[in-house]
């Protein structure tokens, strides 16, 4: 039977769900939780200001800050991925608003990469 089907044919309330299985809720993920790991992740802010060092002392790089920000951000959802993996308890809700928190490594990852390039900057010009 297709899902279409089960969906025409379920004869309960919508509080029964589909079919009559109920519906799994889940409790919501606080927007702190997420800023907090789009912003502390320890890969975003590895990877994003190395590669923004690595573009500063370049001089010329400052439009790839982007691509270090992107980097850094899926580094970080890339830790997050493994710690849901090795089922980390302190991943497991969280883990949940992966889409937020890519988001929000991404704008944090594009601030770690404009501090890497400020220092690499600074480095280039002492030599």
């Amino acid at each position: 039977m297709t899902f279409a089907a089960i969906f025409l044919q379920a004869k309960a309330p919508s509080t029964q769900g589909i079919g009559g299985v109920p519906p799994l809720l889940l409790p919501d993920v606080p927007l702190w939780e997420v800023l907090a790991f789009g912003a502390f992740n320890p890969a975003v802010i590895a990877v994003a200001f190395l590669m923004g060092r690595q573009l500063g002392r370049s001089r010329d790089q400052k439009a790839k800050l982007g691509i270090a920000a992107f980097a850094g951000a899926m580094a970080g959802f890339a830790l997050i991925w493994i710690g849901t993996r090795l089922s980390l308890e302190f991943l497991a809700t969280p883990a949940r608003a992966s889409g937020g928190i890519f988001i929000a490594s991404l704008i944090f990852g594009l601030v770690w990469a404009a501090i890497g390039y400020a220092a690499g900057r600074r480095e280039a010009t002492k030599s």
